[in-house]
């Protein structure tokens, strides 16, 4: 047992959790925004530089069927080795570069690792190891892809001026095959493993829902939270990897564009751990319509963005970046206010199938109307529009299953 006034071991494998999301979604997902002009400077047209997001969302889609399964069969800790193992496989991928089919193959290795090792396997560890304060560890865990973004963005853009984009996937490749082993060492299924209580002092429900006694959801409000999510996956995949080109196709530069995609990183980082808390003491509801408002006034942001004045970027980065929090912190919380313990896990993989696929069609959507166009500005209102029907299908849900959201994540029950 740990001794009294020590740190529980929970909030290591809650840093651990944010070392998955910094590598796993951080690197092999929201990074590519400053890869994209790079890449696409090499020949390669923008509705062909969607695509590589494109492909990257449809692997983490299909990644979404097996990744129950998969766990099951290898069990968490080793899992996410593997899972972090195929994010480092597809840096390497992306390095030889030389045209869209390699880039491609790269981005359906980070697709997978994207899909596996991330959100499924900390939400599962963080309702394991978390009895109390499950808002908030969700929060802290899903801050290191916003991380990865405020401080490996403006580094990796420098190696590629300095060096070359093959450099900067090399050493991409490297950190995030250090980083596996480390989190591999780190990481622990269960606190039973160590022989330790989750944190809070209580032993959560199966997997810690907070319905503990509700039944399954039906058929029309699974097909709702289907429709949500695709909404959620098709406006939070598709808007972040488009930032960078967004700015550039308004007129600004790309070191400007770097720098617009750092404070959208540290926003969004801010943004997941403060909103956890939130989500803590007003319920999962109340924070997510907070979150999903602040992300479209960000996308209406747009409207300023004239090439010359700096003020809507950095407003831009601001507001999308503390609203996108939702996208990471809503959906496990979501997950146990709408299921029960046992179905917990089921209900998280639903809606993250849904999520994925909402990627795959939206995500190709701002390069083909860029083809066309000229602009990106047109995709971040459409993005917007999107939200609101979101928000009221959650909503709805909420009143449908007819349970307010609770303050507290999950049941406890004392041994």
């Amino acid at each position: 047992m740990i001794r009294k006034g020590s740190v529980h071991y929970a909030w290591v494998i809650c840093i651990a959790g944010l070392w998955l999301f910094l590598c796993n979604m951080g690197l092999c997902s929201n990074i590519l925004t400053i890869y994209l002009p790079f890449i696409e400077a090499t020949g390669i047209s923008g509705g062909a530089g969607s695509s590589i997001l494109s492909v990257r969302c449809l692997f983490s889609f299909i990644t979404t069927f097996f990744v129950g399964v998969f766990y099951r069969k290898l069990s968490l800790r080793r899992g996410i080795l593997i899972a972090s193992l195929v994010g480092a496989a597809a840096a390497l991928i992306f390095a030889v570069g030389g045209g869209p089919a390699v880039y491609y193959a790269g981005a359906a290795l980070a697709g997978v690792a994207y899909g596996a090792g991330s959100v499924y396997p900390v939400s599962l560890l963080m309702n394991r190891w978390f009895s109390a304060r499950l808002g908030l560890a969700l929060g802290i865990s899903s801050a290191g892809s916003g991380l990865a973004t405020m401080v490996l963005s403006p580094l990796l853009t420098s190696v590629i001026q300095h060096f070359s984009l093959r450099a900067a996937f090399l050493l991409q490749a490297g950190f995030m095959t250090l980083s596996a082993v480390v989190v591999f060492l780190i990481v622990r299924d269960t606190p039973e493993d160590m022989g330790l209580m989750p944190y809070g002092g209580g032993k959560r429900t199966a997997s810690g829902s907070a319905r503990s006694d509700a039944g399954e959801l039906s058929k029309t409000m699974l097909g709702l939270l289907a429709v949500m999510m695709l909404l959620n996956g098709g406006a939070g995949l598709a808007f972040s990897g488009h930032i960078s080109v967004l700015a550039v196709s308004s007129g600004y530069g790309v070191e400007t564009a770097a720098r617009v995609v750092s404070l959208f990183g540290l926003t969004l980082m801010f943004g997941k751990l403060v909103s956890g808390g939130i989500a803590d003491r007003i319920g999962a509801k109340k924070c997510s319509v907070l979150l999903i408002a602040i992300f479209d006034v960000g996308c209406l942001c747009v409207f300023g963005m004239d090439g010359t004045r700096m003020l809507w970027c950095f407003a831009l980065a601001c507001f999308l970046g503390f609203g996108a929090s939702v996208f990471n912190v809503g959906p496990p919380l979501w997950a146990a206010d709408f299921s029960s313990a046992e179905s917990y896990p089921k209900t998280l993989r639903w809606m993250q199938i849904f999520y994925n696929f909402g990627g795959i069609v939206f995500t190709v959507v701002p390069g083909l109307i860029a083809d066309h166009t000229g602009e990106y500005k047109s995709s971040y209102l459409l993005f917007a529009g999107m939200m609101v029907v979101s928000t009221a299908i959650l909503l709805f849900v909420y009143h449908g299953i007819g349970k307010a959201p609770g303050k507290g994540r999950g049941t406890v029950v004392e041994k």
